[in-house]
């Protein structure tokens, strides 16, 4: 007998609904549901020309299949194998965080007491992917601004320019001093591609040597 096979013997019985496959997967299927029913009076759109509702309803399929996979695995495995779900705090509200920050100020607006500025994708995808980022265990600090510039040039790419989502990529103040001359799919394209060269040059400054050295 192995030792984890030995391990898996010892542990107690875990009932269904403090599964963590169950509630993870029951949980990426209720998102799934928020983000159709949250884009149902958007647009669909042709095949050929998307529609702004077509990218969060194919993102709903996708998530509600995943948890419905994750959430099928947590039934039907060895009781032995699962793993008992434990709420924790501090990765909730980091993460929380992040997308409260998110919603306040990719536009900007005035939420009753609080009136904030429209920062753009530019400025607001790097924090929310660092934010969250915070929230793991253990945080490599210089592995996550990799990740925030490189995740943020792919949503630059992606969202506001192949499937032409409104979504405003630059702060407002910059975003209206962008010159007619250079154009806004131009500064758009500068600026995904100057995101994507930053985080290969910190890849290749911080992350691959501390992988090597390992």
């Amino acid at each position: 007998m192995t030792h984890e096979a030995a391990e898996q013997q010892g542990r107690e019985p875990v009932p269904p609904y403090a599964r963590l496959e169950v509630i993870g997967g029951a949980t990426m299927v209720a998102i799934a549901a928020l983000i159709w029913f949250g884009a149902i009076n958007l647009a669909l759109g042709t095949l050929p020309n998307f529609g702004p509702g077509a990218l969060p309803r194919v993102l709903a399929i996708l998530l509600a299949l995943a948890g419905a996979g994750v959430l099928i695995q947590g039934l039907v495995r060895p009781e032995a194998a699962f793993e008992r779900f434990e709420f924790a705090l501090r990765p909730t509200l980091v993460i929380m965080l992040a997308v409260v920050l998110f919603g306040l100020f990719i536009r900007g607006g005035n939420f009753g007491l609080l009136s904030t500025p429209q920062l753009g994708l530019c400025v607001v995808g790097p924090l929310t992917v660092f934010i969250a980022g915070c929230a793991a265990p253990q945080v490599n600090l210089r592995q996550l601004l990799v990740l925030a510039f490189g995740l943020t040039a792919l949503m630059l790419l992606v969202f506001p320019d192949l499937l032409r989502l409104g979504i405003p990529p630059f702060p407002a103040i910059l975003q209206n001093a962008i010159p007619p001359s250079l154009g806004r799919e131009t500064a758009l394209r500068i600026a995904y591609a100057g995101y994507g060269v930053l985080a290969l040059i910190l890849y290749l400054a911080f992350v691959r040597p501390d992988r090597r050295a390992a």
